[in-house]
């Protein structure tokens, strides 16, 4: 039900300022749509050539040493490359190193044992041009964080732990090729 103050409203009064505010937000989107870009499309140009998506099909990634970082380099292949397309020539270089260390959440004061940990995983990486004066092209540090369980059973601790660097092996790939992707937009 309408009050009848609104309906018998005169049109010489000013449109309420929800409704103009509502518009000028709806204008400005209008205006600001044309502007936006994906970033991952065929016509993101890079600053190495071509588009993002294929400057990011041709990055090298050798081996990364430790377990974390043996993870972190099945990832960023599968990130940057989707798993495909041998033929692409390599035109950048991954270079990274990784450290992990453990941070004990809660202990069980009982048995002086730890229920709950966090891993602590951190890669430091470069990408450089293959060939020439090797001029770095983007580079970076990224930290993640995860956590597990520890249990009284070893190979349960084991499995926890080990499921705790396949994760942040995956959040650690996702930061850096969305780093690398953003680094490597030209203009």
């Amino acid at each position: 039900m309408s009050s009848p103050e609104v309906q018998n409203r005169p049109l010489s009064q000013p449109i309420p300022t929800r409704r103009m505010m509502l518009a000028a937000t709806l204008l400005a989107t209008a205006f600001a749509g044309g502007c936006l870009q994906p970033l991952y499309s065929e016509n993101t140009t890079s600053t190495v050539g071509g588009s993002v998506r294929s400057a990011l099909k041709s990055v090298e990634i050798p081996q990364i040493s430790g377990l974390t970082g043996h993870y972190l380099r099945n990832e960023l292949a599968f990130e940057l490359d989707g798993g495909g397309e041998p033929d692409v020539q390599k035109r950048l270089r991954f270079e990274a190193k990784t450290s992990e260390s453990i941070e004990v959440v809660t202990v069980d004061y009982n048995t002086g044992r730890a229920d709950s940990a966090v891993l602590i995983a951190t890669a430091t990486w470069t990408v450089k041009r293959i060939g020439g004066a090797g001029e770095t092209v983007s580079s970076g540090t990224n930290v993640v964080r995860a956590p597990y369980e520890r249990s009284s059973q070893r190979f349960a601790t084991v499995r926890a732990a080990r499921d705790a660097q396949i994760r942040a092996a995956k959040s650690l790939a996702q930061l850096i090729k969305g780093q690398l992707a953003a680094d490597l937009v030209s203009g």
